[in-house]
C-alpha cells in the first residue's frame, strides 16, 4: 500500500475521554473549605467568646451541613440538573450574605468567599452561572447596606465591595470567553488533519465509536465505512516531489468533501489513506453510488500544478447494520475488515471497490 507519512500500519484503537463532575467538585469544596472556616471561627469564638463570634460559628456550621446535603444530592440524583445548579449558585452567595449580616464586623473575613464563589461559578459553568452569582452577590450587598447596622454605617465600603464584585465578574467573563475560544481551537486542532483540514484519525475514532454505540442501542439506520487508498500516488511523489503530492491530497480532499453529503464524515488517516463514514444509507447500491462518486472525483483530477497525474482509488467498504445488530465489536474490528476489503480491491486492479461481506467479519 502506498503511504507517505506512515509507512508502518498502526493498530486502530478507540480513544476514550473522561470528564470530571464539576458539580460534585463544587459540593465537595463546600464541605471541606466550610469545615476549615468552621474550625477557624471555632478557635476564634473560643478565644473571643462574643455573641457575634458564636453566631458566626453556628451559621458556618449550618453552611457545612448544607454543603453535605448538596453533595449527597449530587451523588444520589441521576445526571446534572440545571435547576439544582441555579438554586445552589444563588444559595451560596445568599448564605454568605446572611453570615455577614449575622456576624457583623466579626464575619467580614468571609468576604473572600464571595469572590471564591464568583471564580468557581465562572470557571466551572461559564458566563450564565457567573452572571447569576454576580447578581445575587450584588443584591445581597445592597440588602446589607440598608439593613445590617455595620454595613449601613459603612456604605462607602459596601459600594466599593459591590464595584469590586462587578468588575471581577466582568473580567472573569472576558477570561471565560478567551479560555473557551482557546479550548475550542485546541480541540479543533487535535481533531483536524493539518494538511487537508479533514477530520484526522482521532476524530474518526470518536465518530465511529459513537456510531457503534448508537447502533448497539437500537439505531435503525445503516452506516457504511469506505476506506480509500490512492493508487498511483507514490508515482506522483516520486516523479514531482512531496510538495506536488501534498497539493494533490489537498485537491482530492476538497473535491471529496464537496461531493459527499453534509451528514457524511470525511477523514484522512495519514499518507494517502482516507475514510468516508456515511450514515443512514439505504442499501449496498447506495454505498456503491458513494464509491462511484469517489472514483469520479479522482478521474476529474488530471493535473496538479500543470503536471499531468493519473490517480485512482482502491476502496474497501463495510456495511454496519442498524437495529442494535452489528458484526463489529469495536472500531478495530471494523477497520480491519475495511482494510482487508481494500487490499482485495487492489488485487483486482486500479479503481475498484470491494465489500467486506458479513461471513468474513467472523474470521477477522
Amino acid at each position: 500500500m502506498e503511504q507517505v507519512q506512515e509507512p508502518v500500519r498502526r493498530p486502530y484503537a478507540f480513544a476514550w475521554s473522561a470528564r470530571g463532575n464539576p458539580e460534585k467538585e463544587q459540593a465537595t469544596l463546600r464541605v471541606w473549605l466550610g469545615a476549615v472556616v468552621l474550625f477557624a471561627y471555632g478557635v476564634f469564638a473560643w478565644l473571643n467568646p462574643t455573641h457575634d463570634a458564636e453566631a458566626t460559628f453556628l451559621f458556618v456550621a449550618l453552611y457545612v451541613a448544607y454543603g453535605v446535603v448538596s453533595l449527597i444530592a449530587v451523588i444520589t440524583m441521576a445526571g446534572p440538573s440545571r435547576a439544582r445548579l441555579v438554586v445552589t449558585t444563588i444559595a451560596d452567595q445568599a448564605l454568605v450574605a446572611l453570615a455577614l449580616g449575622i456576624g457583623g464586623p466579626t464575619a467580614l473575613p468571609l468576604l473572600w468567599v464571595v469572590f471564591w464563589f464568583l471564580i468557581g461559578s465562572g470557571c466551572r459553568y461559564g458566563k450564565a452561572t457567573l452572571a447569576i452569582s454576580c447578581v445575587t452577590a450584588l443584591a445581597a450587598i445592597a440588602a446589607l447596606a440598608h439593613w445590617q447596622p455595620w454595613w449601613e454605617a459603612n456604605q462607602p465600603a459596601a459600594l466599593g465591595i459591590g464595584l469590586s464584585v462587578l468588575s471581577a465578574s466582568v473580567y472573569l467573563s472576558v477570561l471565560v470567553d478567551r479560555l473557551g475560544n482557546a479550548n475550542r481551537d485546541l480541540a479543533r486542532q487535535a481533531s483536524t488533519d493539518p494538511l487537508t483540514g479533514l477530520s484526522n484519525r482521532y476524530a474518526l475514532e470518536q465518530t465511529v465509536g459513537r456510531t457503534l454505540t448508537a447502533i448497539s442501542e437500537g439505531d435503525d439506520g445503516t452506516t457504511a465505512l469506505l476506506l480509500i487508498d490512492l493508487d498511483g500516488f507514490k508515482e506522483v511523489n516520486d516523479t514531482y516531489g512531496h510538495a506536488v503530492g501534498d497539493v494533490l491530497l489537498q485537491t482530492f480532499a476538497a473535491a471529496l468533501t464537496k461531493r459527499m453529503r453534509k451528514t457524511d464524515t470525511v477523514a484522512r488517516l495519514g499518507g494517502d489513506e482516507f475514510v468516508v463514514l456515511a450514515r443512514h444509507v439505504p442499501d449496498r447500491a447506495a454505498v456503491l453510488t458513494i464509491a462511484e462518486n469517489i472514483h469520479a472525483v479522482l478521474s476529474a483530477i488530471t493535473s496538479v500544478q500543470e503536471r499531468p497525474v493519473s490517480v485512482s482509488a482502491s476502496i474497501g467498504a463495510c456495511l454496519i447494520s442498524g437495529g442494535g445488530k452489528t458484526h463489529f465489536s469495536d472500531i478495530a474490528a471494523l477497520m480491519r475488515a475495511a482494510d482487508r476489503a481494500m487490499y482485495r480491491a487492489k488485487t483486482l486492479g486500479q479503481g475498484q471497490t470491494v465489500f467486506a461481506d458479513a461471513p468474513d467479519f467472523e474470521t477477522v
